[in-house]
């Protein structure tokens, strides 16, 4: 089994100064990466893939010392990753069952307005809100996350966030095993404390030669420079919009809050 250890250098934007974290050689990546479950779906009798996603209190050791009181869907941090092919018609029903009102925007996904989730469409504690429509864009890393007037801030950083990923008919030569060769990585700090999918000073462990990770900047304020601590290159195939007509190559890449791209790294036998 080969190991690489990812290190993530950070740039933080404070006010009207830069100040700079790198986490290169400051970090003990020694917690295995926490990969987010795939949610599961169901067909209903309209041939509408369903899910259930369900806002939610709870506590979290992020290997920091101690349980922090966090917020999540179906769990006690973030969500599971929902996944859909371009052409079908979902339905997530979101379960509020938090103790104040909450929404969930689809963060980059083509769809109607009263299906968006902004703050016109709040979901009361123990109400239920049942978005659907037609998924109808090309394949891309999407995310979820609560869009309450002035509390979104608030709401993504206590835990409520997650990735759907949009798949298509394209046929591309990219890794595609979810959490194995393909996997999702949600960047927050908390403190800062660089988490991702709610891991700190994570490691993942690579079996295949190549690996694509999905990278979401979910922070609030953080603008992060993402790159391998021996600064070799990787290929940038996808961004917001979805897959790129062709893959560039580059050893840095910046995302600012909210945004996502997909990268795929080449792994050497040995190499960590």
């Amino acid at each position: 089994m080969r190991r690489t250890y990812w290190a993530l250098p950070v740039l933080l934007l404070a006010g009207c100064g830069l100040a700079q974290t790198n986490t290169v050689g400051e970090v003990e990546f020694a917690h295995r990466l926490r990969v987010p479950p795939l949610a599961g779906s169901h067909l209903d009798d309209q041939g509408r893939r369903v899910f259930d996603l369900r806002a939610q209190a709870g506590s979290t050791d992020f290997g920091t010392g101690g349980k922090t009181s966090t917020w999540g869907f179906n769990g006690s941090y973030l969500g599971p990753t929902l996944r859909a092919k371009r052409g079908e018609r979902v339905m997530v029903n979101v379960v509020n069952g938090l103790a104040e009102t909450t929404s969930v925007h689809w963060h980059g996904m083509h769809l109607p307005a009263r299906m968006d989730g902004g703050p016109h469409q709040p979901i009361r504690p123990n109400a239920t809100w049942s978005p659907t429509w037609t998924v109808d864009q090309p394949a891309a890393t999407l995310w979820y996350h609560p869009h309450p007037h002035g509390e979104t801030e608030k709401h993504v950083s206590r835990g409520l966030a997650g990735m759907f990923i949009v798949d298509d008919d394209t046929r591309v030569n990219l890794p595609r095993e979810y959490g194995v060769d393909d996997v999702p990585m949600i960047v927050q700090d908390r403190d800062d404390t660089v988490l991702v999918n709610g891991t700190a000073g994570p490691y993942l462990d690579v079996r295949t030669e190549r690996v694509r990770l999905r990278l979401l900047n979910a922070s609030s304020a953080r603008v992060y420079n993402f790159g391998l601590a021996d600064d070799r290159p990787f290929a940038l195939v996808g961004t917001d919009g979805g897959l790129l007509p062709t893959a560039h190559g580059t050893s840095r890449i910046r995302l600012s809050p909210g945004e996502r791209a997909e990268i795929v790294v080449e792994v050497q036998p040995g190499s960590g």
